[in-house]
C-alpha cells in the first residue's frame, strides 16, 4: 500500500534498532561479548565462573534415546540462528539500564505492570479477551517466552521512564487525533503505475467507462491490486497517506477519477467510491481525555524508538565470536535504513 504504517506496538527489539557499529577485530571461539563503558566483562566473567562450577557446555541438557545432548551440541546453531537478535536485546538492555542509572531513575514492578497494560491497550482497548488471545499470538510468532517477554516489558517501561520529560500533546494532536477518529472518511479505490504516460492512459481509459477495478487488477503495482484497487477507508487527517492524495480525493465526487498523482516512487490515480460521514460523533470535550492518554502514547514510541536507535548506534559492540558475529552483522543490516 502506498499509506505508510502507523507507529506500531514495540513487541521485540527488531523494531527499536537502528544502526548499531559493529567492530570486529580478530576472532576468538567462546569469547564474551564486550560493551564497552557498561561492566560487561566482570558481570561475564561472573557467569562464566558459574557455569565452570556448574559444567557449563560439559553439562547434558537433553538425552536423546539415552545418549547425552550437550550444551556444546547447541551453541553454534543457535548463534548462528538468532543470536543477533538475542545479542542486540541484551545490549539495548544493559544501555538502558546505564541511563536509568544515569538519572536516578529505577524500573519496578508498578511500571512493569503498566507496560503489559499499555500493550495489551494497543491491541485492542474495547475486548480485553481479544486483546490478550491477540498478544499470545504475536508472543508466540516473535518467540516471545516468559524471560524474554518479561525483558521486553522492562525495556518498554525503561525507555518510557527515560523519554517521559520529553514528551508533549499539542492541541493540534488531539484535533487530528478526533477527526482520525470520529471525522469523514473517503473510500475509494487505487491505482499505482511506474510512469506518468500509463498513469494518463488508465485516467482516460476509466474516465471512458472502462472497470475501475479490472484496470487496477491488471496494471497497479500496489498491493491493492488484490482486491481491485479498494484500499481502507482515508480520512483527509491521516498523515500515513500522502497528502496529494487526501487533497485529490478531498476535490472529487463520488464516481469520478483524478488526474494522476505524482508519489515519491510512481504515479497514482485514485477513483472515489463514497464518502463516510459519522452521523452523531460525540463532542471533543467528552472525548478528550481518552484521545489525550492515545496520542501521549504514540508521541512517546516515537520518542522510546528514537533513543534506543541512538543508544545502539553510540554502543561500542566487539563481537569475538565468528559464529555470533556472523549472526549480529547480518541483523544488523535488517536493522539499518534502506
Amino acid at each position: 500500500m502506498v499509506c505508510l504504517q502507523r507507529f506500531g506496538v514495540l513487541l521485540c527489539v527488531t523494531s527499536l534498532v537502528g544502526c548499531a557499529s559493529v567492530a570486529t577485530p580478530g576472532v576468538a571461539i567462546n569469547t564474551p561479548v564486550s560493551l564497552a563503558g557498561g561492566g560487561a566483562s566482570s558481570s561475564m566473567d561472573a557467569s562464566n565462573a558459574r557455569s565452570a562450577k556448574t559444567g557449563g557446555d560439559a553439562a547434558a541438557i537433553v538425552y536423546l534415546d539415552g545418549q547425552p545432548v550437550w550444551w556444546s551440541d547447541l551453541r553454534l546453531g543457535m548463534a548462528e540462528a538468532s543470536g543477533g537478535v538475542v545479542l542486540a536485546e541484551l545490549v539495548l538492555d544493559r544501555l538502558i539500564d546505564q541511563r536509568l542509572t544515569e538519572h536516578g531513575l529505577t524500573v519496578g514492578d508498578e511500571q512493569i505492570t503498566a507496560e503489559s497494560r499499555v500493550l495489551s491497550d494497543s491491541l485492542d482497548d474495547a475486548d480485553p479477551d481479544r486483546a490478550q488471545r491477540l498478544l499470545s499470538e504475536l508472543r508466540q510468532r516473535q518467540g516471545l517466552g516468559v524471560n524474554r517477554f518479561k525483558r521486553l516489558l522492562a525495556r518498554n517501561a525503561g525507555l518510557r521512564l527515560l523519554v517521559q520529560d520529553q514528551v508533549q500533546v499539542s492541541d493540534a494532536a488531539l484535533d487530528q487525533a478526533y477527526q482520525l477518529e470520529y471525522g469523514p472518511r473517503y473510500e475509494a479505490r487505487l491505482i499505482v503505475t511506474e510512469s506518468l504516460q500509463e498513469a494518463g492512459r488508465l485516467v482516460h481509459r476509466a474516465s471512458e467507462g472502462e472497470s475501475f477495478s479490472d484496470l487496477a487488477v491488471q496494471h497497479s503495482v500496489d498491493a491493492s491490486r488484490a482486491q481491485g484497487g479498494l484500499i481502507s477507508p482515508v480520512s483527509p487527517a491521516d498523515p500515513t497517506y500522502p497528502k496529494s492524495i487526501r487533497t485529490a480525493l478531498a476535490g472529487l465526487k463520488p464516481g469520478q477519477v483524478a488526474d494522476p498523482i505524482a508519489l515519491e516512487r510512481g504515479f497514482a490515480v485514485v477513483r472515489l467510491e463514497r464518502v463516510i460521514t459519522p452521523k452523531s460523533p460525540p463532542p471533543f470535550d467528552a472525548v478528550k481525555p481518552v484521545l489525550g492518554r492515545r496520542v501521549r502514547r504514540q508521541v512517546e514510541q516515537v520518542y522510546m524508538q528514537q533513543l534506543a536507535r541512538t543508544l545502539m548506534a553510540e554502543a561500542d559492540v566487539v563481537v569475538l565470536d565468528p559464529v555470533l558475529n556472523s549472526s549480529w552483522d547480518r541483523h544488523r543490516k535488517q536493522l539499518s535504513p534502506r
